[in-house]
């Protein structure tokens, strides 16, 4: 059941970072440069698809679930830490502590996986 969670978890994340992504680049409000965009974004994008596929195969109790998941989730730890260091330096408390909170979220998801089963 835990690990269930943690797989429906880590596919929503994938797809919320996709279509935040998708929404920010619609509206052009991109303050990076080409170069430092295209490196963002390729790992952004790789973040979510590893997300998505470690839940799939988490959810579909697949052997390569529970590693792919604690990679995806582990990339996922990093970046929203960063995006909340971002925005609190732009003084936008109120997406400074979402992230935050999806740091705590997904902290805990990645020590569910991880520890799901060891006992």
């Amino acid at each position: 059941m835990k690990t269930k969670v943690t797989g429906y978890y880590s596919v929503f994340i994938g797809i919320s970072v996709i279509a935040m992504w998708l929404m920010i680049l619609k509206n052009g409000s991109v303050p990076e440069g080409k170069t430092e965009l295209s490196f963002h974004l390729f790992s952004e994008f790789m973040m979510a698809t590893i997300c998505i596929v470690g839940g799939i195969l988490l959810l579909r109790k697949n052997s390569l679930g529970k590693p792919v998941c604690s990679i995806g989730l582990g990339m996922v730890l990093y970046s929203v830490l960063n995006a909340a260091g971002y925005y609190g330096e732009l003084g936008n408390t109120s997406m400074m502590i979402m992230f935050i909170f999806l740091f705590v979220l997904s902290t805990t998801a990645l020590l569910v996986n991880l520890l799901a089963g060891s006992r």
